[in-house]
């Protein structure tokens, strides 16, 4: 690691150790076009890379197993010739090999002394041009005390034309070399397909296409035909006509252009040398007039300025979380978390519409990489690149957008309380927003008149204006002045019941900071409602009879084909309500499915919690413990609101209205009579919402009732789930004791939507999972007194759930004694992906709630050990800066594998690591009310360890550099400890405040970004 930047990671000898893939972050500036890269710790490095999605593949993409393998063969190749002996750098069984990891870039290093030469490629991705392309940078050295000859082939083995989709090359590759071909300019290769492809009666002509260009001091041979470089060697092992041949004498042999898998490579002779600087740019043009002007312009020079330039990009980014203490490791950590965070979440761009301030999330991405090969990533290939993902993935990554980011305000929340629905539900994939134009379009640009017509991206915007050479920051800021906001979204596939537990976590970091925003927030804006075309079945039709005689809730989704994704909408137009109604609408849907002993909340609606892997469980009646967990905090949240404004206005649908009074009068305290009774109120609920809807408003108060007697139920249901395991059970699940089959008027079976006889279930029987991690983390980080979370932390360390070797969590105890049908995780090894492993999500999930519940000590020593940045980085197997999804622990049957880190980078995890950031430095709340004034107050959490000569400085709103002075040898949370005073800076202003809390002007300054810097000083007894 690095001590001078702490950014970068070097790794000796790479291709000897755990074989682990990352990649490149996609990133291409504003005004640039992202290219996805993945890279392996093997050969050369790239594995694949291309535009958008897999059927953008300029090199082929392969999962991380069949990577491994490929990458030395067909990826990156150099070839180096001295006194007739060819030499092949970064070949396996060569020595001296370092790879070092940034987060802007990777390169690797071989020194060969034996022939006096060190070759280093450095690989980046181009920043800020309307093409999206890769730069490999090669630095070859004489490290010989004379000047010598040396001839070069460098390039990439096997590239792939353009219009290629990823399933058919995999399935028909060698019928799609007929269509091949590459066109070699005077200054790059172009390749393309000569046609479409399809067996279609249009046949249409191809002009986009993949390009290769180097830029050196002198001219290279391009070469495209890979046998020009290996004859007949189809294993591309063996560079025969090379060993045979001076690059001169290749220049005079023909290559064939069609019919074959190409190559992009180039031939060197370098005379006299000392040392060469030359960089190929490989990537995607939709045309070839952009790369005649642009080849131009690319000389070595201009590339070496945008490595600078692409450095910048990615230090701006992360110089929001410039944190300084006395562990550099840690400093490193927070800003690769901080990076990857953005690249699920996206970061805004805040831009002025018609519906207020909105925040524009560019860089994210859904998350698919050589490891996660199930999922179908997408880059979009545009100027202010937004890309997809899922609901769940972007709202958690997105939590802490405020404390970088305070003028975004309530954006966030906006988007997604707008996409819960009447049901309680929320669409599976975010599309990102677009805008529609409601201004003069007459009086736009006449390049943007009909794109304007329609909806639009500020992307499409400014591709337009760019093309046209016309300005364009200050044109689309007027644009989007005159437009509204439209936020994309579709079902996707089942409704996840964890979903709306991180609505909450907006909620509170935007009250942490604009605290006098409370009513404006909950009451004067207005939310509309998503409509998903499904709808979730009633238990008459979705609990069914399986043919070996077992009750099971299958098929509990009905989709209407006909229809499409859409909002809510009565004869006056869309329905919208405030978000105190929203929030109701979300816990009375919530309560409603409860399960049948009043402890879980159902997995009603195919789909599971936060584990995907346990997709068995709804069809096993299965409930949450973890989602009555962060229900309970909701329903306390609205009780408190409603207890301090009373008299407010609550806007709600009058079929939400009906079932909030249905609630009301549940008359009775057997546990299956009360749930029977909920969700017959609820199913009926669900079939009027497929009528017209109507809006009603009462008074704040008139739903306290309700909400007290829900927030009773609720207390129950958690009493009885700590009765049942003293850390709290995670999942719930329920066998049908007694049933009787539903019959038509002639006394035979229904066959419900699944295609299986439909049952009513009379009596069921509860069958507890074993413990997992999740309950008892979400406990503690919501609900828990700093004496329970104690008990709690003490008794989850006497279980399976810590490994005691490797001293770090894992998602749950041993599932070994239970069947398959919980799901795939039954058949995932032990230690492996959700098995048993260390998720590192869940386990920081937990750390911060550590943290939350006030177990400091506790939480301090626990990172030194979960904390990626402080593992042995041989054991964890790739840089300790970077997280993984999971990873093996000792229950795991390859000990090899114990500690290692697998599926690199894009997940939850980095949020955890952020929240625990924002509780660490700050403290829980930043700006509070009293006796209605505005307040600003720090409270850091810090172990003295943590401070360097005393000192520490941390980064707030992206503008405030806050420096804490420690006075006294005190760990900060300790009782004594305290903040004796502050000095504020502005420009031209300083203020000292005695104590830690800023009351006045100086706290909006300070949350406007106007106070540069903030010394606190802090003493304690000693």
């Amino acid at each position: 690691m690095s001590q001078s930047s702490m950014v970068d990671y070097t790794i000796e000898n790479y291709q000897k150790q755990k074989p682990f893939s990352s990649f490149l972050s996609g990133i291409a500036g504003k005004m640039g076009i992202p290219l996805w890269a993945f890279y392996v710790n093997r050969g050369q490095l790239i594995s694949s890379f291309g535009v958008r999605d897999k059927n953008g593949a300029i090199m082929e993409f392969f999962p991380a197993n069949s990577a491994y393998h490929y990458v030395s063969r067909t990826g990156f190749r150099t070839f180096v010739k001295i006194e007739n002996q060819v030499y092949e750098f970064f070949k396996e069984q060569n020595e001296n090999q370092n790879m070092t990891i940034r987060q802007d870039s990777i390169s690797i290093e071989e020194t060969n002394t034996k022939i006096g030469i060190k070759l280093k490629v450095t690989y980046y991705t181009l920043p800020n041009e309307n093409i999206s392309a890769l730069v490999r940078k090669v630095e070859i050295t004489n490290l010989k005390d004379r000047k010598i000859d040396v001839e070069v082939i460098d390039g990439l083995a096997q590239i792939l034309p353009s219009g290629i989709d990823y399933g058919g090359y995999k399935a028909i590759s060698n019928l799609l070399q007929s269509w091949m071909s590459s066109v070699q300019e005077t200054n790059y290769v172009f390749y393309k397909l000569r046609a479409s492809t399809d067996d279609s009666a249009e046949v249409n002509l191809v002009v986009d296409g993949n390009f290769y260009f180097t830029s050196a001091n002198e001219k290279p041979l391009y070469i495209s035909d890979y046998k020009l470089i290996f004859d007949e060697d189809t294993s591309l092992e063996t560079p025969y006509q090379f060993i045979n041949h001076s690059i001169k004498e290749l220049s005079r042999i023909q290559q064939a252009h069609v019919n074959q898998v190409p190559c992009a490579m180039s031939g060197f002779h370098f005379k006299n040398l000392s040392k060469e600087v030359f960089a190929s740019v490989i990537g995607y043009a939709s045309n070839k007039d952009k790369l005649d002007d642009l080849s131009q312009k690319m000389n070595i020079t201009y590339l070496l300025a945008k490595e600078t330039e692409n450095q910048v990009i990615h230090h701006e980014l992360m110089d929001a979380v410039e944190t300084k203490t006395s562990f550099p490791i840690l400093d490193a950590y927070y800003k690769q978390c901080y990076l990857d965070n953005v690249l699920r979440g996206g970061t805004p761009l805040i831009f002025e519409t018609l519906d207020g301030n909105i925040g524009y999330h560019i860089y994210s991405r859904k998350h698919g990489d050589l490891e996660r090969d199930y999922n179908f990533f997408s880059l979009e290939p545009a100027f202010y690149s937004q890309g997809n993902g899922n609901f769940r993935d972007v709202l958690q990554n997105r939590r802490n957008d405020l404390f970088f980011y305070p003028e975004l305000k309530d954006s966030n929340i906006y988007q997604f309380a707008s996409l819960i629905q009447a049901d309680g539900y929320n669409p599976l994939s975010i599309e990102g927003v677009k805008f529609t134009f409601e201004g003069d379009i007459e009086k736009q640009p006449k390049v943007l008149h009909q794109l304007l017509k329609e909806e639009f991206t500020p992307g499409s915007v400014a591709t337009k204006l760019f093309e046209a050479d016309l300005e364009v920051d200050q044109h689309l800021q007027e644009i989007l002045k005159q437009s509204h906001v439209v936020i994309k979204a579709s079902f996707g596939e089942g409704y996840w019941e964890d979903h709306f537990t991180y609505l909450y976590d907006l909620l509170d970091s935007y009250l942490s900071i604009y605290p006098d925003d409370l009513q404006t927030l909950m009451f004067e804006k207005t939310y509309p409602f998503f409509v998903s075309p499904v709808m979730v079945l009633p238990r008459s039709q979705k609990y069914v009879l399986t043919k070996d005689n077992k009750v099971r809730q299958y098929g509990a989704i009905k989709h209407f084909h006909d229809k499409k994704s859409t909002w809510l909408k009565n004869k006056n137009g869309q329905v919208k309500i405030n978000l105190f109604g929203k929030l109701l609408t979300l816990i009375l849907n919530k309560y409603g499915h409860l399960d049948p002993f009043g402890i879980g909340l159902s997995y009603e609606g195919n789909k599971p919690g936060w584990n995907d892997a346990m997709n068995g469980v709804p069809g096993l009646f299965g409930s949450g413990v973890s989602e009555t967990i962060e229900l309970q905090k909701l329903v306390q949240f609205l009780i408190s609101i409603l207890k301090t404004h009373p008299d407010q206005t609550v806007s709600l649908l009058k079929s939400t209205e009906q079932l909030a009074k249905a609630y009301e009068h549940l008359e009775t305290s057997d546990a299956y009579q009360l749930w029977d009774q909920r969700m017959t109120h609820l199913e009926t609920y669900r079939n009027e919402l497929l009528n017209e809807q109507e809006v009603i408003v009462n008074q704040a108060s008139h739903y306290q009732k309700v909400l007290e007697s829900i927030e009773k139920n609720l207390n129950e249901a958690l009493d009885k789930a700590k009765a049942i395991d003293k850390v709290y059970p995670t999942y719930i699940t329920y066998e049908a004791t007694d049933y009787e089959q539903i019959l038509d008027n002639n006394k035979n079976p229904v066959i419900g939507e699944y295609g299986l006889p439909v049952v009513k279930v009379k009596a069921f029987e509860m069958k507890p999972l074993p413990i997992f991690l999740e309950a008892p983390a979400r406990y503690l980080k919501s609900l828990s007194s700093k004496e329970e979370a104690k008990q709690i932390y003490n008794n989850v360390k006497q279980t399976g759930l810590y490994d005691r070797k490797l001293k770090f969590y894992q998602t749950s105890v041993s599932l070994e004694d239970y069947d398959h049908e919980i799901g795939r995780i039954r058949a995932f090894t032990q230690g492996w992906l959700e098995r048993e492993s260390n998720f590192l999500h869940m386990t920081y999930k937990y750390l911060l709630g550590l943290l939350k519940s006030e177990l400091y000590e506790e939480f301090f020593e626990e990172i030194k050990t979960n904390y990626t940045c402080f593992m042995d980085p041989k054991v964890y197997g790739r840089s300790p800066i970077e997280n993984s999804s999971f990873l093996a622990t000792s229950s795991n049957p390859d000990p090899k594998k114990h500690g290692q880190g697998f599926v690199s980078r894009l997940t939850g995890s980095t949020a955890e690591v952020l929240s625990m950031w924002r509780y660490m430095f700050f403290g829980k709340q930043l700006f509070t009310l009293e006796n209605g004034a505005l307040c600003f107050t720090l409270t850091p959490k810090l172990p003295k360890t943590f401070f360097e000569g005393g000192k520490i400085e941390v980064k707030l709103f992206n503008k405030t550099t806050i420096i804490y002075h420690l006075l006294d040898d005190i760990d900060t949370y300790e009782p004594k400890a305290y903040v004796e005073k502050m000095t504020l800076h502005k420009d031209n202003e300083v203020c000292e405040v005695q104590g830690s809390k800023v009351i006045g002007k100086w706290t909006k300054d300070i949350r406007e970004g106007n106070v540069f810097k903030i010394n606190v000083y802090i003493r304690g007894g000693k």
